[in-house]
């Protein structure tokens, strides 16, 4: 009986500890962004405000980057490294990872009719830079490095990967983006564990906001895939095989993370 009392003060000091972690990352995200703001008009350089915005998003996340690495040492939680293995490159994950972007944008391509979605993207070549470079380098260190490790250290490999994706996608703050950055992110996840690298995920998340950057200014974002494809039946085709390949994707690698996390807690002596 004592034990068991022992065990779950254990539990809930650890499901705090998570939350208090979680919530240390989201006030240092969204005060780094405060920070981007501010700097954005000292950063527009002769107005060229989407050079302004691409200099603040690269000083802020620096700054986040930081403020992580700081509070990693506050809180005593053992520096892993990001992994950096050369399996990030295999063109066969990449190509995987590819499919399921494009599968996915299909299929959560009906939010839009139900979630407001205010996203803009400028046309400019800073813009451009920014989305399909910058922010994917900086966002999977951030979520598949700093993050999962800061959870990592609180708890199994799967509870850190579903809530780094989780956070992910919440970051994002547009309705759309906060549901399909959830699910992408725990692809990306599996990814990153599987490869034990951080180049598959940047490689893939630079793949999914260049074919949203494209979509986006193109005008196709605005138009369903029935107008695109001009008939019901090639839709429904269309649209059921993406359904079936996200799902055997997704399914796939929640059973892999399972896995690896049974095989994390043997290793670490947990029952």
């Amino acid at each position: 009986m004592r034990q068991s009392v022992l065990n779950s003060m254990s539990a809930m000091k650890n499901v705090i500890e998570i939350v208090s972690r979680l919530c240390l990352f989201a006030i240092i995200f969204l005060l780094m962004q405060i920070v981007a703001a501010w700097l954005l008009p000292v950063a527009s350089f002769n107005n060229d405000v989407d050079l302004g915005q691409m200099i603040a998003y690269i000083i802020a996340m620096m700054l986040t980057l930081g403020a992580l690495t700081l509070s990693n040492r506050v809180l005593k939680t053992p520096p892993k490294p990001i992994l950096k293995s050369g399996n990030g490159f295999d063109p066969r994950w990449i190509l995987c990872g590819v499919v399921l972007m494009i599968t996915l944008s299909i299929v959560l391509a009906p939010l839009n009719d139900y979630l407001p979605d205010d996203r803009e993207f400028s046309d400019s070549a800073w813009t451009l830079i920014m989305v399909t470079i910058i922010a994917p380098v900086f966002e999977e260190i951030l979520f598949r490095g700093k993050l999962y490790e800061l959870l990592r250290a609180k708890s199994s490999p799967i509870v850190s990967a579903l809530l780094s994706a989780l956070m992910f996608g919440l970051m994002h703050l547009e309705p759309v983006v906060v549901v399909e950055g959830f699910v992408v992110g725990i692809f990306l996840s599996y990814i990153y564990l599987r490869t034990k690298s951080i180049f598959a995920p940047i490689i893939l998340h630079m793949c999914n906001n260049t074919l949203a950057y494209a979509l986006e200014i193109l005008s196709y974002s605005e138009r369903p895939l029935l107008d695109l494809v001009d008939s019901r039946e090639y839709y429904i085709l269309i649209y059921a095989a993406s359904a079936v390949v996200s799902a055997l994707t997704l399914f796939i690698a929640l059973r892999y993370l399972v896995r690896y996390d049974k095989i994390a807690k043997r290793k670490e002596g947990i029952e």
